[in-house]
């Protein structure tokens, strides 16, 4: 990871965990890993990608979520939203939907339907 800037290191870091590591994941985790101060780590994100490290790890929780919801028809929405670290299934639900447009369930019915 040398050679590449904070907030790259903080996206390669966060794109590689595996799913029990990406659901507790936080800020102080990424920066105790990367060896950073956690205020320093957080502004340098923001600067240089303008959004914030938080933002960031949701984003990618989400899209996890709807991998998740076309690969593994045996998990129920529940179990997708505590897989990747959302407490309350009805939370999870509603920011899937400002994410996609659409609820988990019908997320799943669309790409999971035969096509033509």
């Amino acid at each position: 990871m040398k050679g590449k800037s904070l907030s790259d290191r903080v996206v390669e870091y966060v794109i590689t965990r595996n799913l029990d590591d990406l659901a507790s994941l936080s800020v102080e985790n990424i920066a105790s890993h990367l060896d950073h101060n956690r205020c320093h780590l957080s502004r340098a994100f923001k600067h240089e990608k303008n959004f914030t490290v938080e933002e960031f790890i949701f984003k990618i929780k989400i899209i996890r979520a709807a991998s998740l919801l076309k690969d593994d028809m045996d998990m129920t929405i529940k179990d997708v939203a505590r897989k990747i670290g959302f407490c309350r299934c009805d939370y999870f639900i509603r920011i899937f939907k400002n994410y996609f447009g659409t609820t988990p369930a019908k997320y799943r019915a669309l790409v999971t339907e035969p096509h033509l």
